[in-house]
């Protein structure tokens, strides 16, 4: 089937690196399906619709629940792109770790993310699109580190099921891969809120520099492009050397 404009689906669409990648989506001509948690946030990507003239359906709801994913599986009819970009965060020491911590960062960090890779991948290949489905890790999926056992657990989990699903979907052209930043600079006001934080993890970086959202955007882009059809099963990682040891 052949469509006038893609369709990419970006969970976690309402702020930061998944409103990047929805802007970035939405200049391409793409049209767009957005989940968000919060009501607040919905205004503003519809007006990508008027802007860059494209369609825009936006969800509001809890990837926890299983009724909602069980909506969006009914109410959208395919897409050619689907981003996993939602994810929540945790900080805390091992011990400190709580069984709903760990309940809710598995359903929303794993879970989500294999339920609607499923039922979007079974939507392409009924419908022959040989699209792409992209999930947001993090460095932290392939080095550990302090106070993060609970998000390395899902972010490692996370690159393990891409590589599974990138084999399990080859032979339907369904490629599947993750883009992996490092710190990523969401809200220049963290610059005055945490300076001494931020300079901490900086020196870390051998390019002594954050990633930004609109780079990482650009990448997750590009990767649903032809210039990306033979990268499947892998991650793009953007962490300024982090991971390549020091």
């Amino acid at each position: 089937m052949k469509y006038k404009k893609k369709v990419t689906l970006i969970t976690g669409a309402g702020r930061g690196i998944g409103k990047a990648i929805a802007k970035k989506f939405a200049q391409e001509n793409h049209d767009l399906v957005l989940l968000v948690r919060k009501k607040s946030e919905i205004k503003n990507l519809q007006l990508f619709e008027k802007k860059y003239h494209i369609k825009v359906k936006v969800y509001l709801g809890d990837l926890r629940k299983d009724k909602f994913i069980l909506k969006l599986k009914k109410e959208i009819r395919w897409v050619d792109n689907l981003v996993n970009n939602a994810a929540m965060a945790n900080t805390k020491f091992f011990l400190k770790v709580t069984n709903k911590d760990l309940n809710d960062l598995i359903k929303v960090n794993l879970e989500s993310i294999y339920k609607l890779s499923q039922i979007f991948a079974q939507k392409m290949i009924r419908n022959k699109i040989k699209g792409t489905i992209i999930g947001i890790s993090s460095q932290l999926g392939h080095v550990g580190a302090y106070n993060r056992t609970l998000y390395c657990l899902t972010k490692f989990g996370l690159e393990g099921f891409t590589k599974s699903l990138a084999l399990d979907l080859s032979k339907y052209g369904i490629r599947a891969i993750t883009v992996a930043p490092t710190k990523t600079i969401v809200d220049d006001s963290e610059y005055k809120r945490t300076p001494a934080r931020l300079k901490l993890i900086r020196n870390k970086i051998p390019l002594n520099k954050f990633s930004t959202k609109e780079q990482i955007a650009s990448i997750v882009y590009f990767a649903t492009t032809d210039a990306a059809s033979s990268i499947t099963g892998t991650s793009i990682v953007s962490d300024g050397g982090w991971t390549a040891g020091k």
